[in-house]
């Protein structure tokens, strides 16, 4: 039983979208606290990468960068779908592995966007 619902799993999510696969773009922009040190705010956003986002079911690929002009963070997340983008971000800022991260952001300056690709 266990294996067939891994077999499903994996098939409904896949490993990466192809160019006609669906998927959703889900685009994060925001700035640090101005208390925080910028090589401390890359290592919690690694270990966020690692630890966190890439272990949740349907991810298929994140990417982070900084705009040194307005100071903002851009991180740009692709998931196999809406629900499972959905569901990570619900269960997100109450995460134990993303506590620290997620105290770094300052939270007004936070916006997201996602970007249903067909």
């Amino acid at each position: 039983m266990t294996l067939l619902l891994m077999g499903l799993l994996a098939v409904s999510c896949g490993s990466k979208p192809t160019p006609t696969t669906p998927y959703v773009l889900e685009v994060t922009t925001f700035k640090y606290s101005p208390e925080v040190a910028a090589a401390t705010f890359w290592q919690e956003d690694a270990k966020v990468e690692q630890s966190y986002t890439s272990k949740q079911p349907c991810f298929i690929s994140r990417v982070s960068g900084f705009d040194k002009n307005s100071e903002q963070v851009i991180v740009v997340v692709r998931w196999s779908s809406l629900k499972d983008a959905d569901a990570s971000m619900q269960k997100f800022m109450g995460d134990a592995s993303v506590k620290t991260y997620a105290g770094m952001i300052d939270g007004p300056t936070m916006n997201m966007t996602r970007y249903e690709i067909r």
